[in-house]
């Protein structure tokens, strides 16, 4: 799958990546107008939200794409869609032991990045961490931007 975007990525954790995500998304929007998306296929730090088709449910999702979609006021995406893996405590133990399988994660990512491309002109995507977070549940940056297509 070829998506019309970029996914930015890092060596090292706190180096500057959603800063830079938050300019380019800024520039970005004075190019496509409110048609730009944003994913962050695989979170490590989440807050939960309020469930957009159930609303008395919450979900867990990476604590950058809350900030995404408020800030931006986001609308052509679902948290689920923006946010399909999120790694809290236990997951990758639940991963090793069969509970969560590699193409469950690789579906969810590439579902929400499709669903996403079709409502947008344009998608950013933000890496996880450093190269190797991710890496574990078989998920490091490298791999999601071959999946889906991306420069990085």
């Amino acid at each position: 799958m070829k998506g019309r975007g970029i996914m930015v990525a890092a060596t090292r954790q706190h180096v500057g990546k959603t800063t830079t995500c938050l300019a380019l998304m800024s520039g970005l929007r004075k190019r496509f107008g409110n048609k730009v998306g944003f994913q962050k296929p695989v979170g490590q730090r989440h807050v939960l939200v309020k469930d957009e088709e159930k609303a008395s449910h919450k979900i867990k999702v990476d604590k950058d794409v809350r900030l995404f979609k408020e800030y931006f006021g986001i609308e052509t995406c679902s948290y689920w869609d923006m946010s399909p893996v999120v790694i809290p405590s236990g997951y990758t133990r639940r991963f090793l032991d069969g509970f969560i399988t590699e193409d469950e994660q690789l579906k969810a990512i590439q579902t929400g990045f499709e669903n996403i491309s079709k409502s947008n002109s344009y998608t950013l995507v933000e890496g996880t961490g450093h190269c190797g977070v991710g890496s574990i549940v078989n998920l490091d940056n490298a791999r999601v931007a071959g999946l889906l297509g991306l420069d990085m």
